[in-house]
């Protein structure tokens, strides 16, 4: 089969450096739209993950959709929209363990043919004491990250990765994509 070309449909450049630093060549490419989806936060995120590669513009290439969602006892918990839904998130996880999914869903243009992969990681957040809330909500590092916090922001020192890749809590693991690629490129 011809080498074809990884199109990461992302706005995002948190998964734009992951795949960048795992030494992986692509281009993003916009993605299709992200639906609401049904079903468990796990369910969500694969389906938009789908949504994403399928309903991008049209390219010969392997597309990568991906989306991530935060879920606390089986709560979605999205992108806030304003620091006082930061806030709200913020605290409603503070001192507690949660579990962050990622989907990945990979398709061959040439023949529609989709491959899909789903990783979970598992985070505990430590108290948060009003202070170190605000100075994070204040930030503004919460924007366009699912939960409103970003674990690998230096200012998120009460995220801790208790199991799982680093990488599925940032926005795109590295192994996942691997993996999907060795399928979609297989005899």
């Amino acid at each position: 089969m011809a080498r074809l070309e990884l199109l990461l449909a992302s706005t995002s450049p948190r998964r734009s450096r992951l795949l960048a630093a795992a030494g992986l060549a692509f281009r993003p490419i916009a993605p299709g739209p992200e639906i609401e989806g049904h079903g468990s936060p796990r369910e969500r995120a694969e389906q938009r993950a789908a949504s994403k590669a399928l309903g991008a513009p049209p390219a010969v290439g392997l597309v990568l959709g991906v989306d991530t969602v935060v879920d606390l006892d089986g709560e979605e918990f999205g992108q806030a929209d304003s620091p006082d839904a930061a806030r709200a998130m913020l605290e409603r996880l503070a001192g507690r363990d949660h579990l962050v999914h990622t989907g990945h869903c990979l398709v061959r243009t040439t023949d529609g043919a989709r491959f899909t992969e789903l990783t979970t990681a598992a985070v505990r957040f430590l108290p948060l004491d009003a202070a170190a809330l605000d100075r994070y909500v204040a930030s503004g590092l919460w924007r366009g990250k699912a939960g409103a916090y970003g674990i690998q922001d230096a200012d998120a020192t009460f995220a801790r990765l208790v199991r799982g890749d680093l990488d599925t809590v940032v926005g795109l693991s590295v192994r996942a994509v691997r993996t999907l690629l060795a399928r979609a490129v297989e005899p």
